[in-house]
């Protein structure tokens, strides 16, 4: 791989520390992109998205200046309407950001404060239940407002249309899950009970305050809520991938549903605009901005990059919703930004094997920007086979894994735990001899 970190770096400019077995960076590093920068990044993206592990649109940018964006795959399968940098893609958790920033907001102008109560300003929220609940522990999930995954009707209720009142509704009938300010449970409905405060106390719709206070400074034009009956343009559709039938629609969400916390739509130029716009004070204060980075909005954490997995502090978010994921990072000390927000997800949440977690792609454009080693992407050889054995037979799969192992180890990784995966599955699916050919296939190698 080609240098393209130019600058004077200090011995002290650099701090190498041992932080659970990685390298934490410091960096200071002066980041001149240059041609081979741009194909660099180009390649890696494109890899990934040949490999079917991505589609979506990309934007990375150093120093203010975007050095690479571009788009892949479809935004509607069905009617052949390719992705593009202005296609809008549901940006699931990064809503919350825009969420807590205008909380923020309300704060400077004196309409909230942090320490205030919920009932004080949404008195229909049952008095005796939310009387110790303060804005704060909303924003930091310590409200003892349950998560989601403790409804155990989620997926029905989700595909239902709510107004307003009928959201708030829905979470005052969930129990506290513990006493205010006395636990932490990630909380979805929490940032939602905060979209509604925002539309109680400016007596405007939460679309209008956020194109005011927010996309109007900074001059983001493609950024609004989502709403499910209602044509947008540019909108795409978000899909699955099941590993037996391939990319499938995802399943229904209205989005009022998610109201405050993931309902809002975007593009990779709005999210560079924002991220600009962060760099002056004309959507909050410096003091906000402290607590904005810090406690509430877009959070620091030591994220892994390169093959040597090195860690660089950055503002980092990953966000997922039904056919959707997003992933923002902002390295301020560098003024880098990434952002990745694609249209296809797995339908299994948890293993991401075909359709790759964004941080699959976001290691390696940081390698690129730092100079620092990693490995082209490759596909899964254990779904390769998986996929071969259903559609042409035990001896296709065979030979192909032979060829895998032979000659195409650049192209295909082996993970023993994926191949134990995909034999289970087969097993789920009632496929127990093809489950047998499998694992021969696997074990005889």
């Amino acid at each position: 791989m080609s240098k393209k970190i130019i600058g004077i770096i200090l011995a002290t400019s650099i701090l190498v520390v041992a932080v659970i077995g990685y390298e934490y960076i410091y960096s200071n590093s002066i980041i001149i992109p240059t041609q081979e920068t741009k194909k660099e990044l180009d390649e890696i993206v494109r890899i990934i998205h040949e490999n079917g592990q991505f589609s979506g649109a990309v934007l990375v940018s150093v120093n203010g200046d975007v050095i690479y964006k571009n788009a892949f795959g479809y935004a509607n399968i069905e009617d052949r309407i390719l992705n593009t940098c202005d296609t809008k893609f549901r940006i699931a958790s990064f809503t919350k950001p825009f969420t807590a920033m205008l909380i923020l907001q309300l704060v400077e102008q004196g309409k909230l404060q942090l320490d205030g109560k919920l009932t004080q300003y949404l008195p229909e929220f049952p008095k005796e239940k939310g009387k110790n609940i303060t804005i704060h522990q909303l924003l930091t999930h310590t409200a003892g407002i349950t998560g989601e995954s403790r409804i155990s009707n989620l997926i029905d209720i989700e595909k239902e249309f709510y107004t307003r009142e009928q959201l708030l509704d829905c979470i005052v009938q969930q129990e506290l899950v513990f006493e205010p300010g006395k636990g932490r449970e990630y909380s979805n409905f929490g940032y939602a009970l905060l979209g509604l405060i925002i539309e109680k106390v400016t007596g405007k719709s939460y679309d209008e305050v956020l194109h005011e206070k927010i996309c109007q400074p900074a001059g983001m034009k493609n950024t609004l809520s989502d709403v499910t009956a209602q044509p947008i343009e540019n909108r795409a559709v978000g899909y699955t991938y099941d590993y037996f039938n391939g990319l499938e629609q995802a399943s229904f969400l209205d989005m009022s549903f998610v109201f405050g916390y993931g309902h809002l739509l975007s593009t990779v130029e709005d999210l560079y605009l924002f991220d600009r716009a962060l760099y002056s004070n004309i959507l909050l204060t410096e003091k906000s901005k402290e607590l904005f980075f810090n406690e509430y909005g877009w959070f620091y954490i030591r994220y892994p990059f390169g093959k040597g997995l090195k860690r660089i502090l950055s503002n980092s978010l990953d966000g997922s919703i039904n056919g959707f994921q997003s992933h923002t990072h902002r390295i301020e000390k560098d003024t880098v930004f990434i952002v990745t927000l694609r249209n296809v997800k797995e339908s299994v949440y948890e293993n991401q094997i075909v359709i790759k977690w964004p941080n699959f792609m976001v290691s390696r454009i940081l390698a690129v920007l730092y100079d620092e080693e990693y490995d082209l992407p490759k596909k899964s050889a254990a779904f390769t086979v998986f996929k071969t054995l259903i559609n042409s037979g035990q001896n296709e799969a065979e030979n192909l894994y032979t060829e895998i192992l032979s000659k195409q180890l650049d192209k295909y990784y082996i993970d023993e735990s994926e191949f134990i995966f995909f034999e289970s599955e087969l097993i789920n699916a009632g496929m127990e001899e093809m489950a047998r050919n499998y694992q021969e296939i696997h074990t005889a190698h």
